[in-house]
């Protein structure tokens, strides 16, 4: 495994070769307080001077932004601490490249940057048979939209609705998921019960799914607290369809059922409630996640 650094602190170095190192980087950075607006401005304005106290601070409370980036793009061929090495150079480019007085979010402009490098080391590091940028960035939206097709229908979509969700020719969808398919390696790294394996160790198992949940715990008072600015249907509805705090994902259908309530009824309270979210002050916390 690759001893790239995942701790951008001065005093810890934080290194890939212990994935319960890795669990240590992620409690601590999830207690760097996220910063108010004003702050962001201010450092923002002092890092573009040369201030590097202002560029630490900026790095430091964004880190957790960088693993909910770096976690989609597990199981395609690098460790998820090297996603996460690749993911803060690209926050540290966001940062050098980032205007303040444009009145941009810092997290909203740095996600381009974090995914841009996270995608380059996947093309370059972690598949056979290298794709242009462009397309590995469809293939991700592919599979994005098929995990969300999935969850709002219950059942694998075809091409075709991936296709019409994406925006792109059914052939394009055709060869891309061909692609992934074709090219999953035995050794591609999985994590489970905070170990690192590989696919090739779970081939005797049948039925067995690698666990992609190992950092989640690090996400969970940022959700709650979030959460708790939403009356409680509203937030019992987002736990239901996003199969938070221990609940399993449901359709909308799913959920309408247990309310009573139609399907179009239960999307149009969640849909009321994501809204809610990002009117709140704890939002910043969950951008990275539609990122």
């Amino acid at each position: 495994m690759s001893k790239k650094t995942v701790m951008l602190n001065e005093n810890k170095n934080y290194t890939s070769e212990d994935s319960s190192l890795l669990s240590i980087y992620m409690k601590e950075i999830n207690r760097i307080p996220l910063l108010t607006r004003e702050q962001e401005y201010n450092y923002s304005v002092r890092a573009n001077k040369g201030d590097s106290f202002a560029r630490k601070k900026l790095i430091e409370s964004n880190l957790r932004f960088v693993v909910n980036i770096a976690k989609k793009y597990q199981n395609q061929g690098l460790p998820l601490a090297d996603l996460i090495d690749e993911g803060n150079i690209g926050l540290m480019t966001a940062i050098e490249k980032f205007d303040p007085d444009k009145g941009y979010h810092f997290i909203s402009y740095a996600v381009w940057w974090i995914r841009q490098s996270v995608m380059k080391a996947i093309n370059e590091k972690g598949r056979a048979v290298r794709l242009p940028l462009n397309r590995s960035n469809e293939l991700f939206q592919i599979q994005k939209a098929a995990k969300a097709l999935t969850h709002e229908n219950g059942a694998d979509p075809t091409h075709e609705m991936i296709a019409e969700r994406t925006n792109l020719d059914v052939s394009v969808v055709d060869r891309l998921l061909k692609i992934s398919q074709d090219l999953v390696s035995l050794d591609s790294p999985v994590y489970r019960d905070e170990s690192e394996s590989s696919i090739g160790d779970f081939i005797p198992s049948t039925g067995m799914l690698p666990d992609q949940t190992v950092m989640e715990f690090a996400l969970t008072d940022d959700v709650n607290q979030a959460l708790s600015e939403l009356s409680e249907k509203e937030r019992s509805i987002l736990e239901y369809r996003f199969g938070l705090n221990g609940k399993s994902p449901m359709s909308l259908k799913e959920v309408g059922e247990i309310y009573n309530l139609t399907k179009e009824r239960i999307r149009q309270i969640e849909k009321r409630a994501l809204g809610k979210l990002k009117d709140t002050e704890t939002h910043q916390s969950l951008e990275a996640y539609t990122a």
